[in-house]
């Protein structure tokens, strides 16, 4: 079982993470939400109040990967170098949560009882987790307080390597798009059922219990070190 104590929720913890720590995502069968420079993103939040907590980040294989650190002596992210630099100690930093519905469409090879058929199948509506730093988490405050995070979509984009992602608001649903997941309100109980059954299997008894997709964003982090058991993710929306 996770341990939740290394979490803490809301806007106000991810600033208080942050400066306690000036002071002083693993492979898990959900994709995440990343954004490249240039690009714009049509998603929209699942959960409104980010999931907080210090954060390695280390390179597996060649992505860089999330994992908790446990800010203890048998903290074994801690004690790897910098993924980035092999020179510098790889510190922890304050990282946020959300879990989001991803609109962009992807194309994958069509596999019929594990054999690819030779197919391309174009998917849309996944759900992935988005992990941000501080910069970030900030600018997705503001719009919380101003528009609301559960209740539209929104345009996630990237200008500048160094720039935080911005979010422009959308109103009404956008073109072409399901309205029962996109349109402007927030999702009815019987969409979020069915976008729980999106989610693999080990996931949606999650998601149906009592704190919902927060429960999901609990565990799909871990130590660095720690093996968690991986389900690929299942249930895309077919185009």
């Amino acid at each position: 079982m996770f341990n939740q104590g290394f979490f803490k929720m809301g806007f106000d913890n991810v600033v208080a993470m942050d400066s306690a720590s000036k002071a002083t995502s693993s492979s898990k069968g959900i994709y995440d939400f990343y954004v490249k420079d240039g690009q714009e993103t049509l998603m929209r939040f699942l959960t409104d109040k980010p999931v907080a907590f210090k954060a390695h980040t280390i390179k597996v294989g060649k992505a860089p990967k999330v994992f908790i650190c446990t800010e203890d002596e048998h903290c074994l992210g801690c004690q790897q170098a910098d993924s980035f630099d092999p020179t510098k100690p790889n510190r922890a930093s304050v990282k946020a949560a959300f879990l989001v519905l991803d609109g962009s469409e992807v194309e994958k090879d069509e596999v019929i009882n594990g054999q690819p058929t030779g197919k391309k199948i174009k998917y849309t509506d996944q759900i992935k987790v988005m992990v941000r730093g501080v910069n970030d988490i900030a600018v997705i405050q503001h719009n919380a307080e101003r528009y609301g995070l559960l209740n539209r979509a929104y345009y996630c984009a990237k200008h500048g390597q160094k720039n935080p992602y911005t979010f422009d608001r959308v109103d009404g649903c956008p073109q072409g798009k399901d309205s029962e997941f996109w349109s402007q309100g927030e999702l009815s109980q019987e969409a979020i059922n069915k976008l729980i059954e999106k989610l693999p299997e080990k996931y949606q008894e999650m998601a149906q219990g009592e704190n919902g997709f927060y429960e999901v964003l609990y565990s799909l982090f871990t130590p660095y070190g720690a093996t968690p058991q991986v389900e690929e993710a299942k249930g895309l929306t077919r185009m």
